[in-house]
C-alpha cells in the first residue's frame, strides 16, 4: 500500500489568508503612496511659480544694474520696475508691470506711450507690487494664482537717480 501525503485544509486556508493579507497591504500602500505623491506634486507646482517670479525679478535687476538704470516708476496706472538702457544714442526702457492678472514685460523706446496689453506675459499672478525703499533697495510683493504670497528685496550695487 502506498502512503499518500495527507492534505490538510489548514494548509490551504493559511496560504489563502497570507495571500489576502499581502494583497490588502499592497493596495493600502499604493493608495497611501499615490496620496503622498499628489501632495508633493501640488507643493512643487505652487513653489515653482513663486521661485520663477523671484528669480526672474532678481536676475532682471542685476542684469540691468548700472548707474541710474534701475528705478520704479508709473506705468499703466500702477508702479512698475523700469530698466533703462541706451542703444546707439537712443534711450530704451524695459517695463516690468502687472496687467490683467499677469506679470508683464515690455521693451520700448523711453519716450513712447504704449498700450500695456502689448507686453509679453511672463506669468500669471494675483497681485504684484514694487517699491523703491532706498536708492539701492527694491521691494517686491506678489501673490501667485494659488494664493501664495511672496516678498523679495533686491539690493543693487549702483544707486538709482530717483528714490521713493
Amino acid at each position: 500500500m502506498k502512503n499518500k501525503p495527507r492534505k490538510h485544509t489548514i494548509d490551504i486556508v493559511f496560504v489563502i489568508t497570507l495571500f489576502c493579507v499581502f494583497a490588502v497591504s499592497v493596495i493600502m500602500l499604493t493608495g497611501t503612496g499615490a496620496g503622498v505623491y499628489q501632495k508633493i506634486v501640488n507643493n512643487m507646482r505652487e513653489d515653482y511659480d513663486s521661485r520663477v517670479a523671484t528669480s526672474y525679478l532678481f536676475n532682471k535687476i542685476h542684469r540691468a544694474d548700472a548707474d541710474g538704470c534701475v528705478s520704479v516708476g508709473r506705468f499703466n496706472e500702477s508702479n512698475a520696475l523700469l530698466l533703462t538702457e541706451e542703444i546707439e544714442n537712443v534711450n530704451y526702457c524695459t517695463y516690468i508691470y502687472f496687467y490683467d492678472g499677469n506679470l508683464m514685460e515690455m521693451f520700448t523706446r523711453l519716450d513712447q506711450d504704449i498700450d500695456p496689453s502689448f507686453g509679453n506675459k511672463i506669468m500669471s499672478l494675483s497681485d504684484y507690487k514694487v517699491e523703491q525703499v532706498s536708492p539701492t533697495l527694491y521691494h517686491f510683493d506678489f501673490t501667485t494664482t494659488e494664493g501664495i504670497e511672496s516678498s523679495l528685496y533686491v539690493h543693487t550695487r549702483t544707486a538709482s537717480d530717483t528714490g521713493s
